[in-house]
């Protein structure tokens, strides 16, 4: 007789659906892990926000609030500063187990997965866990402001070079992602695992879906002439300046008068993108939406020119493979990983040189076989991602797992 069980696996859901691109990928993670078999694992949903129980019950996921006092938080919070073994040892002995912990101890959870990079993950004490890393843009960018106030940097360090070592395995969006978790952590390859990104659920209905419920985006934004659509938070990596010198650029030099619909909150740096907008005699035409509801983004998406993503950070992006989904031509930043991210399925900008961003474009307008022969490579591309058997590689690691779980379970 098999001595195997399947493994009470709890999924972490920290992130909140105004996070945006992050809110998108966690919600793929968590609807990956209700693909698994019932003999493997049975899954628990955890969410760490309220208002994302009726999110996640939409796409039909059931979860619990994990409900922390103010007074177990701030004693959590303490203990995470603790290394002396022996005072850890008592303070358990007589508290018990870490608030954050006990809820998943008292419903009898074997494994955590936490679905994005969650700082919960340090309050873990015995309890193993999977961990997902998005980017360590934070290590090969340092320059941005986002990077270097409020000792950002130095937190996130600590934060991985703390959980990171003791996952039980980690979840990376790429190859160059992994590379860069043992390049920077020093970290056994065999317990990095890619899962790479896939599109926002919002946009992998059939396209022609979005056409029954019609959004006409010039006429309620008040837009008369072609637009290109950046969504991305306003931080100073996101990189909107650049949009706005290649659109003075595109008029100027080519003759061709686009504008813009940018969504996504400000993080800091909106009022710069509003004053240059000014500067530059664009704000006319500049639409600054905000958060945008997931029924409605497919529409900014069709009825654009192009999706135009200068950003900084990668190696990974999900607005690219949204604009592939629905067929928009995609320019995207020429830059190690984001390149290879896209291969021939997207027109590179240089970011030094908003002009390359300008060209692109004249192409597009001028030259419909360009767009044609962009949607065709982007069809290619998704079709390569789809097939990658994220399911396999997950169904693999825990079955290591659950192998060592009855040694001691």
């Amino acid at each position: 007789m098999s001595l195997l069980r399947p493994i009470r696996l709890a999924v972490y859901f920290d992130q909140k659906i105004l996070n945006g691109g992050g809110f998108q990928q966690a919600l793929n993670a968590a609807l990956l892990i209700k693909e698994l078999p019932n003999t493997l694992v049975c899954p628990v949903f955890y969410v760490k926000h309220k208002e994302s129980l009726e999110t996640l019950g939409a796409h039909g996921i059931q979860s619990i609030f994990l409900e922390q006092s103010y007074l177990s938080r701030i004693f959590t919070k303490i203990r995470r500063g603790i290394r002396s073994e022996l005072f850890l040892r008592l303070i358990k002995k007589i508290f018990g187990p870490n608030g954050f912990e006990k809820g998943f101890i008292r419903n009898g959870i074997d494994l955590v997965y936490f679905v994005s990079p969650s700082p919960e993950a340090a309050d873990l004490d015995e309890l193993n866990y999977l961990i997902t890393i998005w980017d360590l843009s934070f290590r090969e960018d340092v320059e941005f402001p986002e990077i270097r106030s409020y000792r950002a940097f130095e937190n996130r360090e600590c934060l991985f070079r703390d959980i990171l070592p003791k996952a039980m395995a980690i979840i990376a969006d790429s190859e160059m992602g992994k590379r860069n978790l043992s390049k920077y952590y020093g970290l056994d390859s065999e317990r990095i695992i890619v899962l790479p990104y896939m599109p926002a659920q919002g946009v992998m209905v059939d396209p022609s879906l979005h056409e029954k419920k019609y959004f006409d985006v010039a006429t309620i934004y008040d837009l008369d002439v072609p637009y290109i659509f950046y969504p991305a938070q306003f931080w100073a990596h996101k990189n909107h300046v650049y949009i706005l010198h290649g659109l003075k650029i595109l008029e100027s030099s080519y003759g061709h008068t686009v504008g813009a619909i940018f969504s996504g909150g400000d993080k800091g740096n909106l009022g710069r993108i509003k004053k240059l907008a000014q500067e530059l005699g664009l704000i006319d035409r500049i639409r600054f939406v905000g958060f945008v509801e997931n029924n409605i983004v497919p529409y900014l998406y069709k009825q654009a020119l192009a999706l135009v993503m200068p950003t900084y950070f990668g190696p990974t992006n999900l607005p690219p493979y949204e604009a592939f989904v629905l067929g928009v031509p995609v320019l995207y930043s020429n830059k190690s990983g984001l390149r290879d991210q896209v291969e021939d399925a997207a027109l590179l900008m240089d970011l030094a040189d908003p002009t390359s961003m300008a060209k692109h474009l004249v192409s597009l307008i001028e030259n419909e076989k360009i767009s044609y022969n962009l949607f065709l490579s982007g069809n290619a591309l998704l079709k390569r991602i789809k097939d990658f058997d994220r399911l396999e590689s997950l169904k693999k690691m825990l079955e290591l797992f659950r192998c060592r779980l009855v040694t001691w379970s």
